[in-house]
């Protein structure tokens, strides 16, 4: 929880310069968010009735390239096109203020050629292991769903849910800090890739735990949303704000890992914290 609690502090220090970078990707990846899927998935948990979910509700619920419409695909694919830059420049940000305490905005297009192919490749990688787990995760959801004994479906339904977020915090941390170590040492991918889990495997429980009561507290305010404020410009609203806090935190927390795993002095410090 320590990462969690630096991850916050400094978000809420340094939000308003942190906020250009994950603005327009929180807009798209909200507006391609299944909200008619989500209500039905929560609804038939209400009425005790997951007999009437359908593997096309769940996954639409879960995937973030949402195939319920073509509009909201279009969204989900240049939500995902347009993180790539942002999150590139978000991380040479952060670097540049870690390293040197300074706050400013200069020198981050040239910086952007350095970091735009990891980025790129880190965001590509990231995509597939979700929608290949958001697939297996709506194909058993489905599949303890058409269990005639309704407390045996409900409590094997909760089990996946709770193992499938475990299976995917966990195969994503693998590759956790993969990013800021290829971007800060200059390691090839493969180099990168093993001294990054190096530094990871020590605090691999701490981490895990913050991301898992992050991802849940944030999926349930999504599905309560979907339920509680159907206007859809106020649950759109509503959404871009968490996932803007999802993307920020995500990149911040990330760097911080590495900056103390990796034992880098961090400028920012005595400035921000402990003024």
């Amino acid at each position: 929880m320590r990462y969690n609690k630096q991850s916050i502090k400094y978000v809420s220090k340094n939000f308003i310069f942190l906020l250009p970078f994950a603005i327009l990707p929180a807009v798209l990846f909200s507006l391609s968010t299944d909200e008619e899927a989500i209500i039905r998935v929560i609804k038939a948990i209400f009425h005790w009735n997951l007999s009437s979910w359908t593997f096309f509700d769940l996954f639409r619920a879960i995937s973030v390239l949402n195939f319920g419409s073509w509009r909201s695909l279009v969204f989900g694919i240049f939500g995902i096109l347009l993180t790539v830059p942002c999150v590139a420049m978000m991380m040479a940000w952060l670097e540049k203020h870690f390293r040197i305490g300074k706050r400013t905005f200069n020198g981050l297009w040239g910086k952007l050629n350095d970091n735009f192919i990891s980025t790129c490749g880190y965001a590509i990688l990231l995509l597939v292991i979700y929608e290949v787990w958001a697939l297996l995760t709506s194909a058993l959801l489905f599949f303890v769903s058409r269990i005639g004994i309704t407390a045996v479906a409900y409590s094997l339904s909760g089990g996946v849910f709770i193992v499938m977020h475990v299976v995917l915090l966990y195969v994503v941390g693998c590759i956790y800090l993969w990013l800021p170590c290829m971007q800060i040492t200059g390691f090839r991918a493969m180099e990168a890739l093993h001294y990054s889990y190096q530094l990871y495997a020590p605090v691999k429980g701490k981490v895990l735990l913050a991301q898992f009561l992050l991802l849940l507290f944030s999926e349930a305010l999504i599905a309560a949303c979907a339920i509680y404020v159907p206007n859809f410009l106020v649950f759109t609203l509503i959404t871009t704000v968490l996932y803007l806090i999802i993307i920020i935190v995500y990149c911040v927390r990330m760097q911080i890992v590495y900056f103390d795993r990796d034992q880098i002095e961090r400028a920012d410090l005595a400035r921000y914290y402990h003024r």
